[in-house]
């Protein structure tokens, strides 16, 4: 497969790839990576009048730490993030997230920026940052804007960003320490879309649960925080009875979608088995006390 003709700009700043958005006024697409657009193009699912390729616009790719939180360049591609020391001491969820995504040459080429721009339901990197209460910055013709992750997807491939608006860096509060952490996912061969994705951060001290985060992937339309589970661990707990409880919870709040893959039906059940096994693991439950 060929895609469709277009123009290709290469912009040096992010100024200048914002007037190109302008100029075209909503018929242009930006590539950061790649690995979901070129396949889109390829089998003619997008036929946009051009591309903006973000790739030399040098101040898109990094990764420090910033007033405690830790600041990703869009444009910082995922193998990169996966090793960074500073992701792996501050924020080890995503690091273990990232071992989720696809296969080495996918997070090789493939930038943050640009997973969570594109707002693949079943993708790890969305329901990751919902996870870890991050945001992102925008920035368009006003200025910049921070987007919270719970404002920024909105359905199926589509986020709340303008269409004169680029994704330019993304914002994570740095994880407590201690904090107990775990993705599960269900998937039909490693690297592939998840058909389910869990992941779930705990604070907590003894059984008791100070503030639970958990969030899903691959059961609706986007990314979703699974809060009546996580209000149920805040109230009652870390007992097994509690975890089996907030996962039947989670099952019962998701509203999921049958599709080739599995049915509504599946991944209600595959939530329910991914939220209890997440939660376990990150509440140190050892797995003896799963059965």
């Amino acid at each position: 497969m060929k895609p469709p003709r277009f123009s290709y700009h290469a912009p040096d700043s992010v100024g200048a790839a914002i007037a190109l958005l302008a100029r075209y006024a909503g018929e242009a697409r930006l590539l950061s990576g790649g690995q979901s657009l070129v396949p889109m193009l390829n089998f003619r699912l997008l036929a946009p009048a051009a591309l903006i390729d973000l790739a030399r616009i040098p101040d898109l790719a990094y990764v420090r730490q910033e007033n405690g939180s830790v600041a990703i360049g869009a444009m910082t591609r995922q193998r990169h993030v996966e090793h960074s020391e500073i992701v792996a001491n501050r924020l080890p969820l995503l690091r273990e997230a990232l071992g989720w995504v696809g296969h080495l040459p996918t997070r090789s080429r493939g930038t943050i920026g640009g997973s969570l721009a594109h707002a693949d339901p079943s993708a790890e990197l969305p329901m990751t940052l919902l996870a870890l209460d991050g945001s992102v910055v925008a920035a368009g013709p006003g200025g910049l804007r921070t987007i919270a992750a719970t404002a920024l997807f909105d359905s199926m491939f589509t986020t709340h960003l303008a269409p004169d608006e680029i994704l330019v860096e993304v914002r994570i509060p740095v994880m407590a320490p201690h904090s107990g952490f775990a993705i599960e996912e269900y998937a039909r061969r490693k690297g592939d879309f998840a058909i389910v994705g869990v992941a779930a951060v705990l604070q907590h001290q003894g059984g008791r649960c100070l503030r639970a985060r958990v969030a899903a992937c691959g059961v609706g339309s986007a990314a979703v925080r699974l809060t009546a589970a996580e209000q149920m661990l805040e109230r009652n707990g870390l007992g097994l009875e509690a975890i089996n409880a907030a996962a039947a919870s989670a099952a019962a709040e998701i509203d999921p979608l049958t599709d080739p893959n599995a049915s509504a039906d599946y991944r209600r059940h595959l939530t329910a088995v991914l939220v209890g096994r997440a939660l376990r693991r990150a509440a140190g439950l050892s797995p003896v006390a799963i059965h």
